[in-house]
């Protein structure tokens, strides 16, 4: 994934799997499909998880991951099920942009995948 600053502020694009953009608004949480003409908006908790996912650079994010760094919390009983529901609504908002998708790594956590195809 590879993000190119635009003029315009805080947009950025962000290149997809198959040489295409989508247009990201770090400001206000906005991802942007130019082609398919949909846009989608982050709450601020998605935007982190998301945010932890892209640094990973495609590499397993493990649920107590999120939780220390997200919520700067040691106790995972609580928490490790409130990971599982962010990443179902990002996954569904991200259908909607299409080339990205998070998956699930049985057992270790989560990774975000480039589509090459959608």
């Amino acid at each position: 994934m590879v993000f190119e600053p635009l003029d315009q502020g805080p947009i950025c694009k962000v290149q997809r799997g198959d040489g295409s953009f989508v247009e990201v608004n770090v400001d206000t949480r906005v991802v942007t499909d130019p082609i398919h003409k949909t846009s989608v908006r982050f709450t601020p908790i998605e935007w982190k998880i998301i945010g932890v996912l892209y640094e990973a650079k495609g590499r397993i994010v493990p649920r107590e991951a999120f939780i220390s760094e997200i919520w700067d919390s040691d106790n995972t009983d609580w928490t490790t099920r409130t990971v599982d529901v962010h990443i179902s609504a990002i996954r569904k908002k991200l259908m909607i942009v299409r080339g990205l998708r998070i998956d699930s790594v049985y057992g270790k956590g989560y990774k975000l995948v480039i589509l090459s195809r959608f």
